[in-house]
């Protein structure tokens, strides 16, 4: 399989991250159907959908009508994918991070037409612990989107022992073509590459709190003004060049009582033990009541669509 002969994709899942993902082919012109158990969830899906490319429109990233968009997306009532994954070239999986659903669901993708590419959007587990013990691993691929999916530039590509070289070639070619960048992920190891920068990152500056170092909100405007700014114009390693690999040796020698622990520090057990999520459930590290949850994302969204416009302007200037 081609990337260019890749014309009708299949979304399993049509929560948060399989709203993205669908739209992301949508808005490259493949035909998308979502899969889902739920009809309530495929009617918010499609309410997303329809509310992200208003958005998208907002900030002048479509390349065409919003309708033409939509006309792509075909929404599927069933918890039987028998007969119904003849007609796709791409099968991308976006349910919860369950394992034991995950590979109940790729066990049933085992069985479909040979030339089809099997992935998932795991955000924690290997191919081979996805796959173990089925017949057509050498087609089946890890795509890791981020939250939100149908923002997020980058996409990350990791695979199995038994992963075909044109199955990592023909995903990274499909990525490039709905305008995402891809990293590959070259070694199966947990949590792949960003989610483990972010954890290591985020471990850190949950200790910072627990330790009344500083507050949840001090460490978000760090974030978003200081490192957080550099790196998303320049990343981590020019970064380490422009300041200096001699400041960067001699700078790291004091940090040693960075925060090593191995389990989530206790008040956010707590908090989730509460109920306070975030968005989802109305409060987290901050009060969402006073807003509807739409508003709240759209309003965060709108930031990203902000830096993802500046960041295709400075791609093509880069060509």
């Amino acid at each position: 399989m081609k990337a260019e002969n890749i014309m009708s994709v299949i979304v399993i899942g049509g929560g948060i991250m399989g709203q993205g993902i669908a739209q992301s082919f949508a808005q490259a012109g493949l035909s998308v159907s979502i899969i889902d158990v739920d009809n309530g969830k495929l009617d918010v899906c499609l309410a997303r959908i329809d509310e992200n490319l208003k958005l998208f429109n907002e900030f002048d990233l479509l390349q065409e009508d919003i309708s033409a968009i939509r006309s792509r997306i075909r929404l599927v009532l069933s918890n039987n994918l028998n007969g119904i994954l003849n007609d796709c070239d791409f099968i991308i999986e976006a349910v919860p991070e369950i394992l034991t659903l995950k590979r109940k669901i790729f066990a049933q993708l085992d069985t479909c037409r040979h030339d089809v590419i099997v992935a998932s959007n795991t955000s924690s587990f290997t191919i081979p612990e996805i796959t173990e013990g089925l017949h057509t691993a050498s087609r089946m691929i890890g795509v890791h989107y981020f939250n939100p999916a149908h923002i997020m530039p980058l996409v990350e590509i990791h695979y199995g022992p038994h992963t075909a070289e044109d199955v990592i070639s023909a995903t990274q070619a499909l990525i490039e073509k709905t305008g995402k960048l891809s990293i590959l992920v070259k070694k199966a190891v947990p949590g792949f590459v960003v989610n483990r920068l972010q954890a290591a990152l985020g471990r850190e500056a949950m200790a910072l709190v627990s330790q009344g170092v500083v507050s949840a909100e001090d460490i978000d405007k760090a974030a978003e003004t200081a490192f957080g700014f550099r790196w998303a114009n320049i990343g981590t390693f020019k970064g380490f060049d422009m300041i200096g690999l001699d400041t960067i040796l001699e700078v790291g020698k004091i940090f040693k009582s960075l925060d090593c622990s191995t389990e989530q520090p206790g008040y956010l057990k707590e908090m989730v033990r509460s109920g306070d999520l975030g968005i989802k459930s109305g409060r987290g590290f901050y009060d969402y009541h006073n807003k509807p949850r739409s508003e709240t994302l759209n309003m965060l969204n709108r930031r990203l669509l902000g830096q993802l416009a500046l960041f295709q302007a400075r791609m093509k200037e880069e060509e």
